[in-house]
């Protein structure tokens, strides 16, 4: 799967027309765009009601200070691999790997931050301006590279363009790595997080040698001790972070244990922790979703019953509902807010079979849909089975365009359009909605 991915990433690559460099904004969303569309439709995406929904309030937040020339559609991917890069027109990817490695969550806002940077800055684009001979497939084949796994996969799919690619220097400068750097870490101090969070991150990596594990010719950072210290001379005073960022080890926690594919060990390492110290909140945690994944719905509630966490009814929630306990789930949840506690909500009322309440709780939840596309996906099937065809044929094609798949996305919105009757204001936004499909595809 991942060799096709590499594979259709080159291809679309070498299909663009050979003038990549000195890209209007429209010409790098719709790059963008494209190669977004070969990732989803060929890698693992990440799709989780807490990670989603939390890293999308961290997006936005971030978004509301860097005042940036594209709105940012994030991507979580589903790799051990720790990596984070951007590519044209606003997309930008991280790694459960890499979310996994953050303690805090002032390290994930910090690499996201200069993400970000690289974004408003147009870093990439202005690159292959500078640089107009570089081989475009050579940028796909790269870029796809990062979320490769084993190294031998990553030199045969390479060859010789790694090579290539230190000799022209296809990375970010020294220049655009420190504008990102100070920039990047700019935004997360006004959108409430300490500016030296990416430093704690790099110094981690450094301390692990994960930082070794990075190749430095494709279009990710370097991690350099002088780089290091060039951010922290211009954040000489650490800030108190003034975001709530209470849930963020638990997520941490979820992107380790809740993945297909677990690192060796990983299981026995937390549920060793939980025995030493069944107090920590975290731990036991963790011990509470391995014990979830094995089927073992008493244990688990047993082990949340006993944390002292502020998200302990959450926590309940969804394990009860993972148990079909509906009508417990519903008791425990009534008169919780967050975007996820309703969306659990909602679940349980669809499995207690009052599919009204499951509908009412999900359409308040759709302007969540494109961080977590479940909710849309969900909202059409039941409306579906309530009758309410149009309604139903609506949000699973709504579905599908947030998750790429265009041809599936026309197909239920024609229907769609058909059962609302061609002159009714739902159809004419969701006409106009067919008129963006075809600009993507």
């Amino acid at each position: 799967m991942k060799c096709k991915c590499l594979i259709l990433a080159v291809c679309f690559f070498l299909s663009l027309p050979f003038r990549l460099y000195g890209l209007t904004f429209e010409e790098e969303r719709k790059y963008g765009k494209e190669i977004y569309l070969e990732i989803v439709r060929s890698t693992p995406i990440y799709y989780d009601p807490y990670i989603s929904l939390y890293i999308d309030s961290i997006k936005k937040r971030l978004e509301d200070v860097a005042n940036l020339p594209f709105p940012i559609v994030l991507t979580m991917i589903e790799s051990k691999e720790v990596n984070a890069f951007a590519t044209f027109g606003g997309y930008v990817y991280v790694t459960t790997g890499l979310i996994e490695s953050c303690d805090k969550e002032e390290e994930l806002a910090g690499v996201l931050g200069h993400e970000f940077a690289h974004i408003g800055k147009r870093h990439i684009s202005k690159r292959l301006e500078k640089e107009k001979y570089i081989n475009a497939g050579m940028i796909g084949a790269m870029l796809l590279s990062a979320l490769v796994g084993a190294p031998q996969m990553k030199s045969a799919m390479l060859g010789t363009s790694m090579a290539s690619a230190q000799t022209l220097s296809l990375k970010y400068s020294r220049e655009d790595e420190d504008e990102a750097d100070r920039v990047g870490t700019s935004f997360a101090d006004k959108a409430g997080y300490s500016g030296l969070g990416i430093v704690e991150f790099f110094k981690k990596l450094r301390i692990t040698g994960t930082d070794k594990m990075l190749p430095q010719y494709l279009l990710t950072h370097p991690y350099a001790d002088e780089r290091i210290k060039r951010i922290e001379s211009t954040w000489t005073e650490k800030k108190e972070v003034t975001v709530d960022t209470r849930l963020f080890p638990y997520l941490s926690i979820r992107a380790a244990l809740l993945q297909k594919q677990l690192k060796p060990g990983a299981q026995e390492i937390w549920l060793s922790r939980y025995v030493k110290d069944k107090n920590n909140p975290v731990n036991s945690y963790a011990a509470s979703l391995i014990y979830m994944s094995k089927g073992d719905v008493n244990e688990a509630l047993s082990i949340v019953m006993n944390i002292d966490s502020p998200f302990k009814n959450q926590f309940l929630g969804e394990i009860l509902v993972d148990g079909r306990r509906f009508g417990e789930a519903i008791n425990i949840l009534g008169n919780e807010l967050s975007p996820v506690s309703r969306f659990y909500l909602a679940k349980a009322y669809e499995g207690y079979s009052n599919l009204g309440m499951a509908i009412d709780i999900l359409q308040e939840l759709v302007p969540y849909g494109s961080a977590f596309p479940e909710i849309l996906y969900r909202l059409g099937m039941i409306s579906g089975r309530m009758g309410n065809q149009a309604k139903g044929f609506e949000y699973l094609g709504r579905y599908y365009v947030e998750t790429g798949r265009y041809d599936l996305a026309k197909n239920n919105i024609e229907k769609a359009v058909a059962k609302y009757g061609i002159n009714s204001n739902e159809a004419k936004e969701l006409l106009s909605l067919l008129d963006q499909i075809r600009i993507k595809k």
